[in-house]
């Protein structure tokens, strides 16, 4: 169990970077920018607005490149759709944790109305929650397991930022780009 909650975590956390060249303003170099890692935020812009994480900065000058990094993520991922198996999965756990209990509810509050139950079939709805914390985590799993999965067979997926409400990745390997919503 230890090494399935291990595996669970590296499947969700992201691995952050980025290697996609920008153009300094303030000095004009052209090429990949310095990545000193990245800073969490709770600032995240909505619509069509980029959210970079990334602290990229000029090779040659040191400038922020936060906007020009911003531009770029827009460019590149506006017209690229989220991902089908990604948009599947996120429909499969909508399913299960809104309409399959209320069909249960449903259908226990129907007999007990109608007396094919006592009012003790009320405590199997509190049952269903040991069914819902492994479904609702392998489904989470398979979410977070779209972007370990690559055509070119060397998954190496960099978080590059948000756009609007989906993350944004680009593989290291094969320049695949990937548009997620978790």
């Amino acid at each position: 169990m230890a090494s399935f909650l291990k595996r669970y975590r590296q499947r969700l956390e992201n691995r952050h970077g980025w290697d996609v060249p920008l153009v300094c303003t303030q000095c004009g170099h052209d090429g990949l920018p310095r990545s000193e890692g990245w800073t969490p935020s709770a600032s995240v812009r909505f619509g069509d607005r980029p959210t970079i994480f990334n602290d990229v900065f000029c090779e040659n000058c040191g400038k922020p490149l936060k906007e020009e990094a911003g531009t770029a993520l827009a460019a590149m991922f506006s017209s690229q759709p989220v991902d089908t198996r990604n948009r599947r999965l996120l429909w499969d756990m909508i399913g299960l944790l809104l309409v399959v209990p209320a069909v249960f509810l449903g259908l226990i509050w129907f007999g007990v109305w109608h007396g094919f139950w006592g009012a003790w079939a009320f405590s199997l709805f509190g049952l269903l929650g040991f069914v819902f914390a492994p479904v609702s985590m392998w489904l989470n799993y398979r979410i977070h397991a779209v972007r370990h999965e690559c055509p070119c067979g060397q998954p190496a997926y960099l978080f590059m930022g948000l756009l609007g409400r989906a993350s944004c990745y680009r593989c290291s390997s094969c320049g695949r780009l990937l548009k997620l919503r978790d």
